[in-house]
């Protein structure tokens, strides 16, 4: 008998610790990429809404592995900032440039 793939709302596509703090990353239908980091009791979380480019119904394996390694890397910055890690200046450009291309996706500017 074939195996059944889950086909369930939400799929948990990584777990993983950074610096001991368990990090989760979620997958909610096709296109909400939520992660998890618990600290202390304390729940921080975060997320992104990415979408297959138009013609497509679904995001590519190649694709969805880069959204889970961008959720990676927020929950990673929110452990730092939780230790009060220092950022490097090129380590903050990089922030900065993506923060800035948020606002203008969200503007419609991309």
């Amino acid at each position: 008998m074939a195996k059944k793939k889950n086909k369930g709302i939400m799929q948990v596509l990584m777990v993983m610790t950074y610096k001991s703090f368990p990090i989760y990353v979620r997958l909610i239908n096709e296109d909400v990429f939520i992660w998890d980091v618990i600290s202390d009791g304390q729940l921080f979380s975060s997320y992104l809404v990415i979408s297959p480019v138009k013609g497509q119904k679904k995001l590519s394996k190649a694709e969805k592995d880069e959204v889970i390694k961008m959720c990676y890397a927020g929950a990673a910055a929110t452990v730092d900032n939780i230790l009060g890690v220092e950022l490097s200046d090129k380590e903050q450009d990089m922030i900065d440039k993506f923060e800035e291309a948020k606002l203008n996706i969200k503007k419609g500017e991309a």
